[in-house]
């Protein structure tokens, strides 16, 4: 399912980017960093969103990309995360894309914000019981 088919030409700038992700159900994925592209005859078509600082930092020079480079190097070695456009349902004010993808894919600051500082917190574990 591609959200753009009946389009012409877009601003993927003002259409993905920094746009909030959530699935069906409403679990909060994180913000689209990125986008990779892929060259067809001529023009470029959008094969997946990426997600995490890793993806972020490629679109930012100076000391603030090398900053989250480092960061996320922090959260996780590896790529950014990669949502296939075919998992995008629909684009509202946010980017809805399946559950099942949602689910599967964490937010790597959300993570190490849990795994360093709110587990560490005395009760943190009873705190939604």
């Amino acid at each position: 399912m591609n959200p753009f088919t009946d389009h012409g030409p877009i601003d993927l700038a003002d259409a993905l980017l920094d746009r909030q992700i959530t699935g069906e159900d409403g679990t909060v994925v994180g913000k689209v960093d990125d986008l990779e592209l892929r060259e067809e005859n001529g023009t470029y078509v959008v094969d997946a969103l990426l997600v995490g600082p890793e993806a972020l930092s490629d679109r930012i020079d100076g000391p603030i990309g090398k900053l989250l480079r480092q960061l996320g190097r922090g959260f996780r070695a590896g790529a950014p995360q990669r949502i296939p456009l075919n998992a995008v349902r629909r684009i509202e004010p946010t980017v809805v894309v399946t559950t099942a993808i949602a689910h599967a894919t964490g937010s790597p600051s959300e993570d190490w914000l849990r795994r360093r500082i709110v587990d560490r917190i005395p009760g943190a574990g009873r705190a939604s019981r």
